[in-house]
């Protein structure tokens, strides 16, 4: 993944990390602990990039400050409580992290999550939902995913600061979702950004036909019924419409 990500050798450390420092530096429960001994194979931490390593600006405001963007890649034994490991890793390290997770079949996944400034307490941080793909096989070409992955190659991102790479390896990262609605992902990342913003509308649009359903299902009365297939037409119309407006981006 170093290679296949193109990470800049100054940059790269590639050194394993012992699973009990995750211990001891976020408060983990009983059960997350015995995940990672029971599940993980091994962690490595792959590169820390900073204004040393890159020479890409730190970035400091009242929300965030990014003096290093850390890639973490984790190996695991067996594919369960994914997602749980995923969010311990990401809040045991206060800085941002690009965490890459592969199976014993050699497939990965990638995971991203910023984090904001506690308000009350601008020692600590926030960390927002994980974003997670979904499996990738990171040996294929000519693939969505190759496509997705070239897009996550280093020297294509943003080097305006360090935020602005992480929001860039972000917005990509969400773009997979798009793979599995239309088969492909943007062309550039102002396309990506774009597409995203698009895609946050088609899932509110979705949340708002599976409730639709729920009560249609629950209705007797037939005018009532026609009444929630009308609006939930509607729903579906302008999730076709914006589908295909992100197909345009692509």
């Amino acid at each position: 993944m170093i290679n296949r990500l193109q990470i800049p050798q100054r940059a790269v450390l590639n050194r394993k990390i012992p699973k009990k420092a995750f211990f001891t530096q976020a408060d983990l429960s009983t059960s997350e602990k015995e995940m990672f001994t029971s599940q993980i194979e091994g962690i490595y931490l792959l590169s820390v990039m900073n204004q040393q390593s890159t020479n890409i600006p730190i970035y400091q405001d009242d929300e965030f400050n990014y003096a290093e963007v850390v890639w973490i890649y984790v190996e695991l034994r067996a594919e369960k409580n994914i997602n749980r490991i995923i969010g311990a890793v990401h809040k045991s390290i206060p800085n941002p992290v690009v965490l890459i997770v592969g199976s014993s079949e050699g497939q990965i996944l990638l995971s991203t999550s910023h984090k904001k400034l506690n308000k009350n307490d601008k020692t600590k941080v926030v960390v927002e939902q994980p974003t997670i793909t979904n499996w990738i096989k990171p040996k294929e070409e000519n693939t969505a995913y190759s496509k997705l992955l070239n897009a996550l190659v280093v020297s294509n991102l943003s080097f305006e600061n360090l935020h602005s790479i992480y929001e860039d390896i972000h917005q990509w990262i969400r773009c997979e979702e798009l793979i599995q609605l239309i088969g492909t992902v943007p062309t550039s990342s102002d396309k990506s950004k774009e597409a995203v913003s698009i895609l946050s509308n088609v899932q509110k649009h979705r949340k708002e036909v599976e409730q639709l359903q729920l009560e249609q299902k629950g209705q007797v009365d037939f005018g009532a019924k026609m009444d929630l297939h009308m609006k939930i037409k509607q729903h579906e119309q302008h999730i076709q419409s914006q589908l295909q407006h992100i197909k345009e981006l692509c």
